[in-house]
């Protein structure tokens, strides 16, 4: 008799509660769940001559290097770097020449339409060139590049990235040992031209002559290593952050943003979240079996938290 009453009572206030216009109670449950992620902003800008010029002597710059490519101008212009970096395709359907369009890719896509599979292959072995005149940076391994506690990526948001969530001021390590091709660290979202890519912010490339990959990790609230650095395996090269036109936005969780592009016959192909997780699970256990324990990571599939108009 005493659970029918209470059963009745418990009836009696939901009924209440929501004639009063309160939500049912599974309602707010999902609502506090629920993550609050705000709209990707627009890298859409108002045209002004000043960013015309800059457009201009970017690409400028870009075309005399390629036109002598050589040891001492190979990292220059590191949107001359981007453009290498990017895989095939990457901006084929930009419009390079609308005003309005984002000015860095406006630039990137510029340089890509000048490059050809022979400058491609140059530039790698301009690289390679200055690897092998250098001394040895550590042995050849591979390492997790950041402590994670969940990971994104897929289909509907980076087909060819992972997002590894992790707390703001973690560190982020090299993947392998390397060149630093590019190393934006000034990162402005007031300054169009700060970074050369808005929405990547804080961002480190770094090719590894060993595989002849690059590696790109995006979002950092600091970077420690500099354009034309040697670094080493598990090497610290900055740390996890939010910066980016997207990821500084309320409602992104802290992450990295990585990617992975890799050179072969002249062309640079992306590699997809598929291969990359399953290259995340190898690194993690040569971390394992080598005992550095550099970057012990936990792995889980993040059901709701990837990040998805942080991009590049």
């Amino acid at each position: 008799m005493e659970r029918v009453c209470s059963a009745a009572i418990v009836k009696m206030v939901v009924v209440i509660a929501l004639g009063a216009g309160f939500p049912h109670p599974a309602e707010a449950y999902r609502t506090t769940r629920r993550r609050p992620v705000s709209r990707p902003l627009t890298l859409d800008v108002q045209p002004t001559p000043e960013i015309e010029a800059q457009v201009a002597e970017e690409v400028a710059k870009a075309r005399g290097i390629l036109d002598d490519l050589n040891f001492d101008n190979l990292l220059a212009s590191p949107y001359l770097v981007s453009a290498i970096y990017y895989h095939d395709g990457f901006l084929s359907g930009f419009s390079v020449d609308r005003s309005n369009a984002d000015p860095e890719r406006r630039i990137i896509g510029q340089i890509s339409k000048m490059l050809s599979a022979d400058h491609k292959t140059r530039f790698l072995r301009l690289l390679h060139e200055t690897w092998n005149r250098s001394d040895p940076a550590g042995p050849q391994r591979l390492a997790v590049p950041v402590a994670y506690s969940a990971l994104g990526g897929g289909r509907q948001t980076h087909r060819y990235a992972i997002d590894l969530f992790a707390r703001e001021g973690t560190t982020v390590h090299a993947v392998s040992r390397g060149i630093v091709v590019l190393a934006d660290r000034e990162w402005d979202p007031a300054n169009l031209f700060s970074t050369t890519s808005r929405k990547g912010g804080n961002a480190v490339i770094v090719f590894d002559p060993d595989h002849d990959r690059f590696y790109r990790y995006c979002h950092m609230s600091t970077v420690q290593v500099s354009t034309g650095e040697l670094v080493t395996a598990s090497q610290i090269v900055g740390s996890v952050g939010h910066s980016g036109l997207n990821a500084s936005q309320p409602g992104h969780g802290r992450h990295l943003h990585f990617e992975t592009n890799e050179y072969l016959e002249g062309h640079v192909r992306a590699i997809d979240y598929r291969r990359l997780r399953t290259m995340l699970r190898q690194w993690r256990s040569f971390d394992a079996r080598d005992g550095s324990g550099s970057v012990q990571a936990r792995t889980r599939q993040a059901g709701g938290a990837t990040c998805q108009t942080c991009g590049k």
